[in-house]
């Protein structure tokens, strides 16, 4: 029997009896979490469907600077919460020993050093964007981000082509026509297009799998994506990928 998560209004699954049980006892999905079987009407909380599962373990090694010791919660990990534990830390302290999240990490590369390298070359913020929609393809095979940002590439490779070349051979190289810009102005325009639909395709893709797959709540704006897609997918990458190693989640 398939069962659906409700959070926030959002539905997300299926998932089995087993998934529920890992995620809960990782912490990812809470007992109070709203759920319901694929012959259910009802909603009804995560606890009545999974019965008695074993307590996640305590992270007994976990170590906060300045000998503070954390203070008992169980909340989820948006919060700065520990995945597979009940003890809840200071958001931004490191974490030591907190258990190991399997699956695929994604590039961690912090997203201002990103932005700092493509300060001095412009060409890694193209080559970065590409390393990203490929961890993309990985948890996504029906992802079509590569494609797509592969052929806006192409597109405003052609747009600069296709200027250069009316500017050689336009009669008045000095002063050229209006017309000599339209073809160029139109091509780079679908060019834009074509990456707009990439970044937003790799949006869609990763909002859906660490809604299902990795059910981390997992946010990503719009707006951001629109204007800063390569810095801010960077930044939830390094996000997920330190949440993968020490079991920490930071704060969206």
């Amino acid at each position: 029997m398939k069962y659906y998560i409700q959070r926030q209004l959002n539905e997300y699954g299926p998932y089995t009896l087993a998934d529920l049980q890992r995620y809960v006892a990782q912490g990812s999905i809470l007992r109070t979490d709203l759920t319901r079987s694929e012959g259910m009407t009802d909603w009804v909380p995560v606890s009545q469907v999974i019965g008695n599962i074993p307590a996640p373990q305590p992270a007994a090694q976990i170590q906060v600077p300045g000998g503070a010791m954390p203070s008992a919660g169980n909340v989820y990990g948006a919060t700065g919460m520990v995945y597979g534990g009940s003890v809840q830390v200071p958001v931004g302290a490191p974490v030591y020993g907190a258990p190991v999240i399997p699956g695929l990490i994604p590039h961690d590369f912090h997203w201002a050093l990103v932005l700092l390298v493509n300060f001095f070359c412009n060409i890694f913020q193209i080559v970065w964007l590409f390393i990203e929609a490929g961890f993309v393809k990985k948890i996504d095979s029906e992802s079509k981000g590569i494609a797509f940002l592969a052929g806006a590439l192409v597109t405003e490779i052609v747009a600069f082509v296709v200027f250069f070349t009316s500017i050689a051979m336009s009669p008045d190289r000095q002063d050229p026509p209006a017309s000599v810009f339209v073809p160029f102005i139109l091509i780079a325009l679908a060019g834009a297009v074509l990456y707009l639909i990439g970044v937003f395709r790799m949006r869609s893709s990763l909002v859906n799998y660490y809604n299902t797959v990795d059910p981390i709540n997992l946010r990503l704006s719009g707006v951001m994506t629109f204007f800063f897609a390569v810095f801010y997918f960077q930044y939830h990458f390094s996000r997920i990928a330190n949440w993968k190693r020490t079991g920490y989640l930071e704060p969206q």
